[in-house]
């Protein structure tokens, strides 16, 4: 049995989850060490690979140095088997400017330690405040095209709520099936997603379009799941894509996390950055 299979104990997670909201009201080198197995590893946006343990100090002295008063709060998390998802709301100041971001923390944990950590969120708003010129996902890449109502349900996907796991596997097969607005079928009418490269959140036929400019800006590269987790209320999907690009293949990590009601999806949120994607994008 691998570490990912093995379900951490509801005392695990706990234990956990309070020393995550320790280092979020009271961020140090020393709290955020504290939340790592002796081997464990941490992939955070910007990075070229995956650091060790010995290397997170440096990693994090420099996050806190640049985000002052830096914040975090826990709003959401699901968990299965040794795999953590947590939604959090992050606040601070750069370059004296007032920021705030939401981030999704994909967990694995090893007893009640972080054994493989990544973060996702989008760097655009941050990096904007102190480099104009930081290459995001304008008019010409960001899917952002509108269009009318959401297509209704088909097939048994119709006929009754779906479960969580039903939601992955059907849009892992929308993905594979190379027809991705198919996703717009599990949104309830009056449902919504929020992506980055998108000015606000969109609803409708709105949602079908996203995912065609969506696969469109993947170059044929297709979401593949990694892992997921979530119960009939919240769902957390995290993707993974080798998307084609003129400087190489870019490894794109990217998670969904969905709302449920009665088995429809109410709002969507993606979560992947897009600083590196439109960098990568660029000719030369």
């Amino acid at each position: 049995m691998t570490r990912a299979e093995r379900a951490a104990s509801p005392e695990e997670r706990s234990a956990f989850l309070k020393r995550f909201e320790r280092f979020g009201s009271a961020p140090s080198v020393e709290t955020y060490l504290a939340l790592f197995h002796p081997e464990g590893r941490l992939y955070d946006e910007g990075m070229e690979r995956p650091i060790g343990v010995s290397e997170i100090p440096a990693h994090i002295a420099g996050v806190l140095a640049l985000v002052r008063d830096f914040r975090m709060h826990i709003e959401r998390w699901r968990a299965r088997d040794a795999r953590v998802f947590v939604e959090a709301h992050n606040s601070g100041e750069v370059a004296g400017m007032s920021v705030a971001w939401r981030a999704v923390y994909r967990i694995e944990l090893e007893g009640s330690l972080v054994r493989d950590g990544r973060r996702y969120f989008d760097r655009a708003p941050l990096l904007a405040r102190l480099d104009p010129t930081t290459p995001t996902l304008d008019a010409a890449h960001a899917p952002h095209e509108r269009g009318g109502p959401v297509p209704p349900p088909r097939g048994a996907v119709a006929a009754r709520e779906v479960a969580p796991g039903e939601i992955v596997g059907e849009c892992t097969r929308a993905w594979r099936e190379d027809r991705p607005e198919a996703i717009a079928e599990l949104f309830r009418e009056d449902g919504s997603l929020l992506a980055p490269g998108l000015p606000g959140p969109v609803g409708g036929g709105g949602i079908a379009a996203y995912y065609r400019r969506l696969a469109a800006l993947l170059g044929g590269a297709r979401l593949a799941p990694r892992s997921w987790a979530g119960d009939g209320s919240l769902l957390f999907v995290e993707w993974r894509a080798d998307v084609p690009t003129p400087n190489g293949v870019y490894a794109l990590g990217l998670v969904d996390r969905f709302d449920l009601v009665r088995g429809r999806v109410l709002a969507a949120r993606s979560y992947f950055e897009s600083v590196a994607l439109a960098r990568a994008l660029q000719p030369g």
